[in-house]
């Protein structure tokens, strides 16, 4: 069984770091707060307007938002300006704002530490300035950007950053559409600091009036790649699946929900952490100060790891579809490809899936994995979104406890042969493959060999 790319539904939606994107989203890009952000968009940015000191970004960005809707009386903030903790009215947006520094962000990339002691610090610094010259090979693609790799020589040494530059405004789109999809990502992706999420640094114009955004460079690649080629063991694999599981946990403590996690959305960095990337479609669920939880709308993902509700419901809880797409992701890694094209009933993997929940008995697509983690992947793809733990439940559980997380290193405590798959391994991975088809090639030439067989994986039917 191989593990394939997920298949698209609609082919728009936002972009992935590292890869081709397979992505959808019913509503577009603008998805993330639309139905909550439609009067409070932003308007086009003006050439000299400053978005405010590198101390408060993120209020002024909510402040912008606010400045830009149509006059109104008593208009109530949008969930999008609470999120950030303002709604206030402020200049609208600068050709450049930067995230500040905190505390809180968790990084170990040179990148993102060097960032942090304030490289390109001032506001007025181009992009080349900042963040040097970008590459002509595209690391990523999308139906609204492109992914490069910057190279900076900074006093303290070289510096490499990922660049996301989004598509130039359509001719059917106003600015202010325009300028509310690049927003949207940012103000999520910019406000979450955590070793398991990619650092968003900047959301600047290159030379070309450009906007793009400036993310950590991971470049260990993406775990899609990783499964594909199954150079991971059952210790890579519970190593990545709970580091996933803590950036998850992360993003729905500040009440965010993803929306499209997905192998090809999880990277490593040069110190073998996973990090997950692509807010394009992610949803704010909650504020701090708040309980209620607004719900979801609109499908978006890539189907193969699309929780059954987001394809029969008006409105669902994030959270929880987050919970199965992590199962799912989980999933790929152990068996090296999908369970199913799509979690719906005219799917006959899935069927058999459902055959077995209502039945009671345990799903025999999942007797690779030992009992005690079955009973966890089966409560995570619960088809009833009620009936499924919420993701600290999940890292509370008992198989998670025993799953070991790698150090910075890469290396885990009794378990000498744990590695990850980085651009280095990769390169060695690459030599010895070399290396034993130069033996292979000498051996076949012998008069008397030992012919080798190859094992083929295969789909499930």
């Amino acid at each position: 069984m191989t593990v394939v790319p997920a298949p698209d539904v609609r082919r728009h939606g936002s972009t992935s770091s590292d890869h081709s994107d397979h992505t959808l989203c019913s509503a577009g890009p603008a998805a993330l707060c639309a139905d909550r952000m439609d009067a409070q968009a932003p308007p086009p940015p003006p050439r000299a307007a400053k978005l405010g000191g590198s101390d408060d970004t993120g209020a002024a960005l909510a402040q912008a938002i606010a400045a830009a809707a149509p006059p109104r009386a008593e208009r109530r903030p949008s969930l999008m300006q609470r999120f950030l903790g303002s709604s206030a009215t402020a200049p609208a947006l600068s050709k450049h704002v930067s995230p500040p520094p905190s505390s809180a962000r968790s990084s170990t990339t040179s990148n993102v530490s060097h960032h942090r002691r304030g490289a390109g610090s001032d506001a007025s610094a181009t992009f080349e300035q900042k963040y040097g010259t970008c590459s002509r090979e595209c690391i990523g693609r999308g139906a609204t950007a492109v992914v490069r790799v910057a190279y900076k020589q900074h006093r303290d040494g070289p510096q490499m950053y990922a660049i996301k530059r989004f598509r130039k405004q359509r001719a059917n789109e106003t600015e202010r559409e325009y300028i509310k999809k690049l927003t949207s990502e940012y103000c999520i992706s910019s406000s979450v600091h955590h070793k398991n999420v990619v650092s968003t640094l900047d959301l600047i114009q290159d030379s070309q009036k450009n906007w793009c955004q400036v993310m950590e460079y991971c470049p260990g690649g993406d775990l899609y790649t990783v499964i594909r080629d199954g150079d991971m063991g059952p210790a890579e694999n519970e190593c990545c699946f709970k580091q996933m599981c803590q950036g998850i946990a992360n993003l729905h403590s500040l009440g965010v929900c993803h929306r499209d996690i997905k192998a090809e959305n999880m990277l490593l960095d040069a110190h073998n952490t996973l990090k997950i990337t692509d807010f394009g479609v992610a949803d704010v669920f909650r504020v701090a100060w708040e309980e209620r939880i607004h719900k979801s709308r609109g499908l978006c993902g890539s189907e193969p790891y699309i929780a059954p509700e987001m394809f029969s419901a008006k409105s669902y809880d994030g959270r929880k579809v987050d919970v199965w797409s992590a199962a799912i992701v989980y999933y790929t890694m152990v068996y090296n490809g999908i369970p199913w094209r799509a979690a719906k009933e005219d799917d006959p993997n899935y069927a058999r899936f459902l055959d077995a929940v209502r039945a009671g008995r345990e799903y025999e697509g999942f007797r690779r994995f030992d009992p005690q983690t079955r009973r966890l992947i089966h409560r995570m793809l619960a088809p009833d979104p009620h009936d499924r733990p919420t993701i600290d439940e999940v890292l509370a559980d008992d198989t998670m406890c025993r799953f070991v997380v790698c150090d910075d290193a890469g290396r885990v405590p009794g378990a000498p042969s744990h590695s990850h798959y980085t651009e280095e391994y990769r390169e060695r991975l690459n030599s010895r493959r070399m290396r034993s088809a130069a033996a292979a090639a000498a051996a076949a030439a012998a008069p008397h060999h030992n012919h080798l067989h190859h094992h083929h994986h295969h789909r499930r039917p």
